[in-house]
């Protein structure tokens, strides 16, 4: 088998271990996740929009929102985000 085989199948254990961090994060809800319903603020009752303004790198790169009401931080699931003070 040629090298270009070995990468291959290297690029395709990859992949699906990819996808099984997604399928699994989306089940259990965590960072890896992917949610395709709108969440609302967990203390003013904020619906977020569809289309997401991320305000840090953190909810660049994870996914989130600020509520334009009352500043409070939420992750992609709806729940909120508790900074160290």
């Amino acid at each position: 088998m040629g090298l270009e085989t070995y990468f291959g199948f290297a690029f395709l254990v990859g992949l699906a271990i990819g996808l099984l961090l997604v399928i699994h994060g989306t089940i259990v809800k965590n960072r890896w996740g992917v949610n395709l319903r709108r969440v609302q603020c967990p203390d003013c009752g904020t619906v977020m929009g569809r289309v997401r303004m991320p305000t840090s790198g953190e909810q660049a790169m994870w996914g989130g929102y600020t509520c334009p009401a009352c500043k409070c931080e939420i992750d992609k699931w709806g729940r909120p985000i508790a900074r160290p003070a």
